[in-house]
């Protein structure tokens, strides 16, 4: 990585952190953009190169988070079945971003208007477990399945207590995919080879 992209990292979490920081203290609404770049001690331009508006600011994935999940999925053993495979890789994502997750769910839980996004969170990340994922299934097979995993978290966040910690997540997303564990019928297991 070279000394740039660090520094673009860098920027990238000192304004995502500063942001979330003022929201968690005073709200989502009571925040403007000026008050993220004063209290960063950047301009509104480069607030602007890094994020479309405040929403952005919430909810964009961090830019080392593809590293990430390459090496999240890269841990996944051949021949493990698909949907135990994303469930530990949802519980490695959660505890490897704990700190970013706790501050987002305070600033929704701070911030009714925020309650209604309908934003996805991590479009990409769903889209990197998608190619990684076993090419032996049917597009509707490998869409259930996935759509089923996006539903846990989904389901899982707005029932989470920040003051829980993340296991407290990692509790309701253990649970979530026990409910819809389809892995005890060994016929309908989709597996990764």
């Amino acid at each position: 990585m070279t000394v740039r992209e660090l520094k673009k990292r860098e920027t990238w979490r000192l304004v995502h952190g500063t942001a979330l920081r003022l929201m968690t203290e005073r709200g989502f609404d009571a925040v403007s953009v000026d008050d993220i770049v004063a209290a960063a001690g950047i301009s509104r331009r480069t607030f602007f190169n890094y994020f479309a508006g405040k929403e952005s600011v919430v909810f964009d994935p961090d830019p080392g988070d593809p590293e990430l999940w390459d090496r999240l999925l890269a841990e996944r053993p051949a021949g493990e079945p698909l949907w135990i495979s994303l469930r530990e890789l949802l519980l490695g994502y959660t505890t490897a971003t704990a700190e970013r997750m706790i501050l987002q769910r305070q600033v929704r839980a701070a911030s009714p208007e925020l309650a209604g996004c309908s934003r996805e969170v991590a479009d990409r990340f769903w889209d990197a477990i998608r190619a990684w994922a076993p090419s032996n299934l049917s597009d509707f097979q490998l869409d259930l399945t996935i759509n089923a995993a996006r539903t846990v978290l989904n389901t899982a966040c707005p029932h989470w207590a920040p003051d829980d910690g993340i296991t407290g997540l990692h509790a309701l997303i253990r649970a979530g995919f026990d409910t819809l564990d389809w892995t005890t019928d060994e016929s309908r297991t989709p597996v990764r080879s």
